[in-house]
């Protein structure tokens, strides 16, 4: 059982009101553990409750932790998915970081407008969503807001076209509403990762362990793949106040991997 002892490293996010999307995904959960730890009070959407384990459990005994199962990709009931945390939350926002998403496969050639459709409605279309809803909470206490793009917004694969193309929609995002909300104190900010050692990708390939090994080879730092705990430590940095002067800012974490990359004839289908 947790011992619920208060983890220093993020003690800066006590009494933190936070939605946390993806919150039992690889870094959804993460993030979630330790916005727990540094005393947050937290509202995780997840789409699978069978990833609820013991240490998520003890939490949910508490007021600290409340889940709300729920697809995303349905545009109109994420309104009242949000008056549902926000009640949970005492109608108090601090933070709201997006972690969810679905990643679709295809060329731009052999794309179907469904997945098309589909893709965006959940890895951008959700995220506009809560950000506009949560906006007038975060104008009063001047909170932020952190996404999660890619890495791949800035180099070209084969088969990674609707992933590259959502991504680039969610910095537009967050670029545009950091402009139109600076000056209401609110902040909009992104990471930026390559490959990460999750299954997110396992749906495009038959063996996702083989796929990261082979993704190894074009960091240049360690040749090892990025950590979720890893991505969630900068999420929590553009979460923090230390980093109070960063706003629509879209922060690279890739060991080094766009340095070093060559994808664009490589067959990643």
């Amino acid at each position: 059982m947790y011992s619920f002892k208060d983890n220093e490293k993020y003690k800066e996010f006590k009494d933190k009101h936070v939605i946390v999307t993806g919150a039992t995904g690889a870094i959804g959960s993460e993030v979630t553990k330790k916005l727990l730890e540094g005393g947050a009070q937290v509202v995780g959407f997840i789409h699978d409750i069978n990833k609820i384990n013991d240490y998520f459990q003890d939490y949910l005994k508490t007021n600290q932790l409340k889940f709300i199962q729920c697809e995303l990709k349905y545009g109109q009931k994420i309104t009242e998915l949000f008056k549902e945390a926000m009640f949970a939350l005492k109608g108090r926002l601090d933070i709201l970081i997006c972690c969810h998403g679905k990643f679709f496969p295809g060329n731009v050639i052999d794309t179907a407008a469904e997945d098309f459709d589909l893709s965006i409605s959940i890895n951008v279309r959700a995220n506009f969503h809560l950000l506009s809803l949560s906006v007038p909470f975060l104008k009063v206490t001047k909170g932020n807001a952190v996404m999660i793009s890619s890495v791949d917004t800035k180099i070209v694969e084969q088969g990674d076209f609707l992933h590259a193309l959502n991504k680039s929609m969610i910095n537009s995002l967050v670029q545009n509403s950091a402009l139109e909300l600076a000056s209401f104190g609110v902040r909009v900010n992104a990471v930026a990762p390559s490959f990460v050692n999750s299954n997110y990708r396992a749906n495009k390939n038959e063996n996702n362990g083989e796929f990261l090994e082979m993704m190894k080879g074009f960091s240049l730092l360690n040749k090892r793949i990025i950590e979720p705990d890893e991505v969630a430590d900068s999420i929590l940095f553009l979460a923090s106040d230390k980093a109070g002067f960063m706003t629509g800012e879209i922060m690279t974490i890739d060991c080094g991997f766009e340095l070093n990359h060559d994808l664009s004839f490589l067959d990643m289908k």
